[in-house]
C-alpha cells in the first residue's frame, strides 16, 4: 500500500515537472544603433519535436515577455532586414529564461555581376500607413494570402485563420479598399488568393475619418493586382 502510495506520488511529481511554465523575456535591439526593434518577431519552438509553442512580436520599447511549457526550447528572433538570431540551448534560473539584450545585425547582401529582374517584397512607411509590396521573390511563391499577411511585421495568422495586428483582434479587411465576402475571415476565402494576385498590403493602425470603425485593432487593406 505503501509503495503505490509512493509511485502515485511520483507520477504526480513527473506530471507537474514536464508541465512546469517557463518564462521566457529579453530585449531585442539593432546591433547598428542599440536601437529597439519594434515588432520583432520571436517564434518559440520544442527542441525536440521542433512544434513552435509561442509567436509574439516585441513591444515598442523592443521588450518581450512570455510562458510556455518546459525549458527544452530553441528561440528564434528575426526582423525584416537583419539576419535571424538562433538561440538553441538558454540557461534556466529558477524556471525563467532571461536573454536580457538581443543584438541583430543588419543583413547583407553582396550581388556581383548579377542582373535582378524579379520584384522583392519591401515596406513603405508613410503618415497613416504602412504599405507592405508583395515581391516575386522566391520566399512569397505559391503562399495564400494568409501565409503573406503572416509575414507582414505586426500582423499575426493563427492556426484558424484568425487574423491579429499588434496583438489585439478586431481587424477589419479590405479588398482593394473596400468591404468583401472575400474578407470575412469565417469563409476562410483569404486562402483562396494567392500572393501572385496581391500588389500591396497596406497595414492602417489609426484609421482615418474615410473608413467605417469597425476595425478597432486597425485596418488591413489588399490591393489586387488589376490584371487579377
Amino acid at each position: 500500500m505503501i509503495f503505490r502510495i509512493q509511485a502515485i506520488i511520483a507520477l504526480l511529481l513527473i506530471s507537474v515537472i514536464g508541465y512546469a511554465q517557463t518564462t521566457i523575456s529579453g530585449v531585442v535591439f539593432s546591433g547598428e544603433n542599440a536601437q529597439a526593434l519594434n515588432s520583432a518577431v520571436v517564434e518559440i519552438r520544442d527542441n525536440s519535436s521542433q512544434t513552435v509553442l509561442q509567436r509574439l512580436n516585441t513591444d515598442s520599447m523592443g521588450v518581450f515577455s512570455v510562458e510556455v511549457p518546459g525549458d527544452n526550447v530553441l528561440i528564434e528572433i528575426s526582423f525584416v532586414g537583419y539576419k535571424p538570431k538562433t538561440i538553441k540551448k538558454p540557461k534556466v534560473v529558477n524556471q525563467h529564461i532571461d536573454l536580457g539584450k538581443i543584438l541583430l545585425t543588419k543583413a547583407e547582401v553582396t550581388l556581383e555581376e548579377v542582373v535582378v529582374r524579379a520584384e522583392k517584397s519591401s515596406t513603405e512607411f508613410k503618415l497613416d500607413k504602412r504599405v507592405f509590396n508583395v515581391g516575386q521573390d522566391l520566399s512569397s511563391t505559391g503562399m495564400s494570402a494568409l501565409e503573406v499577411l503572416n509575414n507582414v511585421p505586426s500582423v499575426m495568422v493563427n492556426i484558424d485563420g484568425q487574423i491579429s495586428l499588434r496583438g489585439n483582434s478586431g481587424v477589419q479587411i479590405l479588398i482593394n479598399g473596400k468591404p468583401s465576402v472575400l474578407a470575412d475571415e469565417s469563409s476562410n476565402a483569404l486562402g483562396t488568393i494567392t500572393a501572385d494576385m496581391i500588389e500591396r498590403i497596406e497595414v492602417i493602425t489609426n484609421p482615418s475619418a474615410k473608413y467605417e470603425a469597425e476595425g478597432t485593432a486597425g485596418i488591413l487593406n489588399i490591393i489586387l493586382k488589376k490584371k487579377k
